[in-house]
């Protein structure tokens, strides 16, 4: 039990460093999501029993990748996991090929409502009989490979083995979609609360896009930086090409927003103050990509 406390204390810490902004991601950034193994086979499995749930109820889904990587064991051992969730009729498999796993498990009816004694939160339930209606299938990639940096910045640990992890809770794309009307803030992929109290947005470029995306985006990351919704961004993908574009992307956007002029305001749509913060808050974390492509694409 000391560790789960030792856990809260941490969070408690980070939350006290981050100030009043903490406020605006309630009750989520408060969810602790770290896994600790049992002391015993029986303690181990009610751990991973409750944090799998966890997971799906607050990602939408998982997959048996994810599930080996996370308490490690093999990718045979985490399908008897998630099965033995299905005929619980906790869980519900959708087949799919945009999946590496070809599957993942989407919560069903009781597992919403265990969900919810969990965590303390009410969780959303699409009701019907088709599950695949209750996860993107468009997106399956993009947002597993979300999961997986926002649980790997959970548990990571240094060389030696120690824990050294990068932050300490999370906030998923669908939660901020629940506490911000898109009118007010475009969504991200994500919120993660640093070890320091930095509130940083978390975005999985999963796939190159047009220059005119990238100035919408950029525009998008400036209002929330601006408006207190978090400190910095921080940009993850699998592949360093990716990477490149947007680099080059934004060269060019800085030069030209600089110069047009938004007319409703007669100011440029950038201005220097403007392209320096987003330079300094804008975090390219490279040193994953190699490791997203080999999980996920390899």
């Amino acid at each position: 039990m000391h560790t789960h406390q030792a856990l809260q204390n941490a969070i408690n810490v980070s939350v006290y460093e981050a100030g009043g902004k903490v406020e605006k991601f309630q009750p989520y950034l408060f969810i602790p999501m770290r896994y600790f193994c049992g002391a015993n086979n029986n303690q181990t499995g009610k751990a991973r029993r409750e944090l799998t749930i966890k997971i799906v109820a607050r990602f939408g889904m998982t997959s048996p990748t994810i599930i080996a990587w996370l308490y490690g064991i093999s990718k045979r051992q985490a399908l008897e996991h998630l099965n033995k969730l299905v005929k619980e009729k906790l869980l519900n498999v959708v087949i799919t090929h945009r999946s590496l796993d070809n599957r993942v498990y989407v919560l069903g009816y009781t597992g919403a409502k265990y969900a919810e004694e969990l965590l303390s939160v009410a969780v959303y339930f699409r009701s019907g009989d088709n599950p695949s209606l209750r996860v993107n299938l468009n997106t399956v990639m993009h947002d597993l490979m979300m999961q997986y940096i926002q649980l790997r910045g959970v548990h990571n640990k240094s060389k030696d083995g120690e824990d050294n992890v990068f932050w300490h809770s999370v906030v998923t794309e669908s939660e901020f979609k629940r506490l911000f009307n898109s009118h007010d803030v475009r969504n991200v992929d994500g919120i993660v609360l640093e070890v320091s109290g930095s509130i940083t947005a978390i975005e999985m470029e999963h796939s190159f896009k047009t220059k005119a995306a990238r100035q919408t985006i950029l525009l998008k990351w400036l209002y929330g930086l601006n408006h207190g919704y978090y400190d910095k961004v921080m940009l993850f993908s699998q592949s360093q090409q990716i990477f490149s574009d947007i680099k080059r992307l934004h060269g060019q956007l800085f030069e030209e927003l600089s110069t047009r002029i938004d007319k409703k305001t007669r100011q440029p749509l950038l201005t220097e103050s403007n392209v320096e913060l987003l330079q300094s808050r804008m975090i390219y974390r490279t040193v994953f990509c190699s490791e997203l492509d080999k999980i996920f694409y390899q």
